[in-house]
């Protein structure tokens, strides 16, 4: 392994990096932020990330697998310190490798200052939140984020195609006097991505009460992701560095959609310089959650303590009665209520979106950011799959369990059905 320091910052790296030869160092202080560093270009992974006591490579972080069987002590003791500290991330610095044109101390250190500023800028502070797209989930997120979000927002920006609808909002959310240091605004549309974090809620097509349709979340996705796409490629063309988060559906699908078409130039080549993986999340396994414990409770299931959920919001869903105490039969039982909760509320003859607006986007929304324990759509080697995680100091932990044989072939098999799923629609 070789050591290197620039300003506060130390690096490990497994191959030497010789234009930091001159920032060498024999030995880590434990107490130091510290990366251990790759340099890989147009790598689609994360960019930015926790590492763990069980961090073997980066192939099998990226994989699903990450989720299971967690093996302690796979780094070093030093490393293992760091890492109980929450000290120590996976980063690839090939875009900054790639950029530094010069060889002076002072320039390097200046470079690498600013590139950890923009690696690490959603860490701190309270947010500049900006919601896209004012109908029924929109807008009942924006109501959810003015009430939730006092300690974590400073101002929320509201826009949506009918300027009636945004300067309803602007006046209405600020004439709640819950929270009211939270600054509501109306936006224009070049104002969206001047924030920390941007909620897309836009959606062409929502079932109308009554309405049958064998596979909705597949005509979403053909609408939806034609919208998202316009999107992603404002986002990049304006540098956007803060988080993007998905509330339409179909939320892992459209966050695939997102990282493509953000890192794809004008030529249809990918070329990596749009926003990176972990900067892209997908927010439906909130309220799936929030139906396992209503629908636990109706069939005597235990759940609400160690219960948990996984997968895409669809018929892939995973529900788990415990979590190490698993019951395949219960499980199987709780996951064909959950799924079918959408249309229990629509057989009353309402459309289902006030439970999916604040569990899944309001309060799961408040939660990533401000480093809760939460069930968002991260990306997992190249598939946007839903698990619980949470955003630490040193970047994305995932909950990881040793899990029965059955329950690791579920979450599996939905995986690959998900990777496969795109391929399809890709074609």
């Amino acid at each position: 392994m070789y050591y290197y320091k620039i300003d506060e910052q130390q690096l490990v790296s497994d191959d030497p990096i010789m234009i930091l030869n001159g920032f060498k160092i024999e030995s880590l202080n434990h107490f130091k932020r510290t990366f251990l560093v790759f340099n890989k270009p147009h790598y689609k992974g994360k960019q930015y990330f926790k590492i763990t006591p069980s961090f073997t490579s980066l192939e099998a972080y990226e994989s699903v697998e990450w989720l299971m069987c967690p093996q302690k002590n796979q780094i070093s003791e030093e490393l293992r310190i760091l890492s109980d500290r929450e000290l120590l991330s996976g980063l690839n610095i090939n875009t900054w490798i790639e950029q530094l044109s010069t060889k002076e101390v002072d320039q390097i250190i200046i470079g690498f200052k600013g590139f950890i500023a923009e690696v690490t800028a959603l860490d701190t502070g309270k947010k500049r939140i900006h919601l896209l797209g004012l109908g029924d989930v929109g807008s009942t997120l924006a109501i959810g984020l003015k009430l939730l979000g006092g300690e974590l927002i400073h101002t929320l920006g509201v826009y949506d195609i009918n300027a009636h609808q945004r300067r309803r909002y602007e006046m209405e959310l600020n004439q709640i006097i819950v929270n009211p240091e939270i600054k509501v605004e109306a936006l224009n549309i070049d104002d969206l991505f001047h924030c920390d974090v941007f909620v897309f809620c836009a959606s062409k097509y929502v079932p109308k009460v009554g309405e049958i349709v064998a596979d909705v979340r597949m005509i979403q996705f053909e609408e939806n992701s034609k919208i998202i796409e316009i999107y992603a490629k404002m986002a990049r063309s304006l540098g956007f560095k803060g988080l993007f988060c998905v509330v339409s559906d179909p939320v892992d699908l459209l966050c695939r959609r997102v990282f493509e078409s953000s890192n794809t130039n004008e030529k249809g080549e990918y070329d990596g310089l749009g926003m990176s993986v972990e900067r892209i999340r997908g927010f439906g396994l909130g309220v799936m959650h929030g139906r396992s414990f209503y629908y636990a409770k109706k069939l005597g299931i235990e759940y609400a303590t160690n219960g948990r959920v996984f997968g895409p919001h669809g018929k892939d869903l995973i529900c788990v009665n415990h979590i190490t105490k698993y019951d395949h039969e219960a499980s199987l039982r709780l996951t064909e209520s959950v799924i079918h909760a959408n249309i229990d509320v629509r057989e009353e003859g309402f459309k289902p979106y006030i439970a999916p607006a604040i569990s899944s986007g309001a309060k799961s929304i408040l939660d990533a950011i401000s480093g809760n324990w939460h069930y968002s759509a991260t990306c997992m080697g190249t598939t946007f799959f839903g698990a619980l995680n949470r955003q630490t100091i040193a970047g994305i932990e995932y909950e990881q369990n040793t899990l029965d044989d059955p329950l690791g072939k579920r979450i599996m098999a939905s995986y690959e059905r998900l990777e496969s799923l795109w391929q399809e629609l890709k074609s």
